[in-house]
């Protein structure tokens, strides 16, 4: 009689062992594989997508300084200011092409770079032109102020030649009615030396006239006002000859003509007056022309980076896509090995696989989880030296990476903001001076006449216009300051002055009425000045954006408390917004504006920091109704 074959206690052990071993070991393999490749795209993501994304906002950043920097040269005072401005310019111009071979190497496309390339060589040569008319049209000027400065010499020795020959005319018609004589005679007499008196008048009045419209013509805005001017000049030359027939035999009149001649001398020929003053207009035409060049060289610049940023987020994308599909892999094999590892050594299998290996791996998904959902203080656990922690250090190196390419984004999307306010910043501060230098000038004209009370009135007029310009280039300074990360108490209303005196003269130019009402017992909040001042600064811009066109152009912006929170709103009546675009504004990159005017970064990074002050940010928006933000803060204790 046999025996049946039968599978002993430590034959099923081993069968199960072996099982969960095979299955453990494939899933090994798989998770492996899968963790590897995930590595692979975080490398290549951190390596090189966000590189690329780092070096276009660097060249958008240069871009954006080009373009604040070149009205300032077109505006140079002097040679010295213009080569220091030139320089400034010329170094940006080398940081691009440092930035470019840096693109290269990162291994950016050839026909990418040659657009680049051929961009940045345009945008040079057009600088370069406008450096070279600049410094043409400060040499005429300087020359120009040059004859005016002779012209005033040239006068006076005009008025010491005449007014002599006038005191003789008196004298001479003065002795002619005491003489004695025949009625004849003395009319005669009399008559005559009262006509050179009467040409002698005019000829003082027309040559003093003459050296006031040379004065004048160094400073006409336009063509046309000094072709008329010059047109009179010739009138008054043509009634100074006819005058000086009357007195050709008047003692001194050859000298008296010779004075004339210094005085015609300034506004003839190609280095008078007249011809400096055309020619530094046409200057100014084409340094304007230049300048709108120069922003048209920049477009599709711009447009070039736009697309670079667009491909490097695609392929980042792609790359994290990938990395999702290794992590459900590597899953669903772990499942299938914790499922066998149940049913056949639960204890073993809960404590290595359950513990060591599923845990962590819920803990990174989490970590990624929270990264992916824009909270970059995310912990992400390290611990091992398998390829998990592997996986963990490329996750925590991606994490630190991108947080400071945020940083470095907010600071590029701060200083493009602080680059279309400066032609009109700029333009804020040249007022003041101007006025500086009309006052000064006249208080010490009073001084030397002796009226110090009018002097020291133009004196406070100084210090007022100092003043104003210490706020408008304080409030610049303190925008550009990189912020600190801590939460403090701070002030809503100097947030608010410090944006509205930079962006004065913007709403000043479109219309805008603003309205601003902050309840004093909301007044500090708790957050940063630099990065609040950012959002208020974003916020704004954009409501002027809208405005543009709008028939009422009003901007509200008030503050209050709301369930132990300060609620900020900043109402526009501008164009506002469909659903589809309100779903987007707070993504990154995303624009409803030309390209070249934004890098639709704004909002997203505004909406970031409000988050990080631990408060909220949201928006309603009607087309042809306006737009309203509110921004909920903690107050400050």
């Amino acid at each position: 009689m046999s025996t049946p074959f039968r599978i002993g206690i430590r034959g099923r052990l081993s069968w199960a062992f072996g099982a969960v071993a095979v299955v453990t070991m494939v899933a090994t393999v798989v998770a492996w594989v899968s963790f590897t490749r995930l590595g692979d795209t975080l490398e290549l993501i951190v390596g090189s997508n966000v590189p690329a994304v780092t070096l276009a906002a660097q060249l958008a950043e240069r871009g954006g300084a080009i373009i604040g920097t070149a009205p300032a040269l077109s505006s140079a005072k002097d040679d010295s200011e213009r080569e220091r401005l030139w320089l400034q310019l010329s170094a940006r111009l080398r940081d691009m092409g440092t930035v470019l071979d840096a693109m290269e190497k990162a291994g950016a496309q050839r026909a990418v770079l040659l657009d680049f390339k051929e961009a940045v060589s345009a945008l040079s040569l057009n600088l370069k032109n406008l450096d070279t008319v600049v410094s043409l049209r400060l040499a005429r000027t300087a020359r120009k102020e040059e004859l005016i400065e002779r012209l005033r010499w040239a006068s006076a020795d005009f008025l010491d030649e005449i007014e002599p020959m006038i005191d003789d005319t008196r004298f001479n018609i003065s002795l002619a009615l005491s003489r004695s004589g025949t009625v004849t005679e003395t009319s005669g007499t009399l008559n005559g030396e009262m006509a050179k008196q009467r040409s002698l008048f005019m000829i003082n009045a027309d040559g003093s006239l003459l050296a006031e419209l040379i004065g004048r013509a160094a400073n006409i805005p336009n063509i046309d006002a000094l072709r008329g001017t010059e047109l009179f000049f010739r009138e008054i030359e043509s009634r100074i000859d006819a005058n000086f027939r009357t007195v050709e035999a008047v003692p001194g009149a050859l000298s008296l003509r010779q004075s004339i001649k210094d005085i015609q001398a300034f506004a003839n020929g190609s280095q008078g007056v007249f011809a400096l003053r055309t020619q530094e207009l046409k200057d100014l035409e084409d340094e304007r022309d230049l300048l709108i060049k120069n922003q048209a060289l920049l477009e599709p610049f711009h447009v070039l980076i736009t697309q670079r940023v667009d491909e490097e987020i695609a392929a980042a994308l792609s790359s994290a896509e990938r990395s999702q599909a290794s992590i459900r892999q590597g899953r669903l094999w772990l499942v299938v090995a914790v499922f066998v590892s149940l049913v056949v050594a639960v204890p073993f299998v809960w404590l290595y696989v359950g513990r060591g290996l599923v845990g962590r791996i819920t803990r990174l998904d989490e970590s990624m989880r929270t990264i992916a959902e824009g909270d970059l203080s995310a912990d992400v656990p390290v611990g091992g030296e398998d390829e998990i922690a592997q996986m963990a250090q490329s996750l925590r190196t991606f994490r630190d990476t991108l947080s400071e390419t945020q940083a470095e984004l907010v600071q590029a999307a701060k200083l493009a903001a602080l680059g279309q306010l400066t032609a009109g910043i700029s333009h804020e501060i040249n007022q003041p001076l101007a006025a500086i230098r009309h006052y000064a000038r006249n208080a010490g004209l009073l001084i030397e006449k002796g009226r110090n009370s009018e002097a020291q009135d133009n004196l406070n007029k100084i210090g007022e216009l100092l003043e104003k310009t210490n706020r408008i280039t304080g409030s610049l300074r303190d925008l550009a300051r990189k912020p600190k990360r801590d939460l403090r108490r701070t002030d809503l209303v100097t947030v608010l002055d410090d944006v509205l005196t930079l962006l004065e003269r913007r709403m000043s130019e479109h219309n805008i009425e603003v309205n601003v009402l902050i309840d004093e017992t909301c007044r500090y909040v708790l957050g940063g000045q630099v990065r609040l001042e950012q959002v208020v600064l974003n916020l704004i811009n954009n409501a002027i954006d809208a405005m543009v066109n709008a028939p009422v152009r009003r901007l509200i912006i008030s503050a209050h408390t709301l369930d132990n929170w300060v609620e900020l709103r900043v109402r526009d009546t501008g164009v506002g917004m469909d659903d589809e675009h309100l779903k987007k504004v707070f993504d990154p990159f995303f624009t409803t504006k030309d390209v070249g005017e934004g890098l639709g970064l704004g909002l997203s990074v505004s909406y970031n920091i409000i988050k990080d002050f631990g408060g909220t940010m949201r928006v309603e928006s009607r087309v042809g109704s306006g737009t309203t933000f509110w921004l909920r803060l903690k107050p400050a204790p």
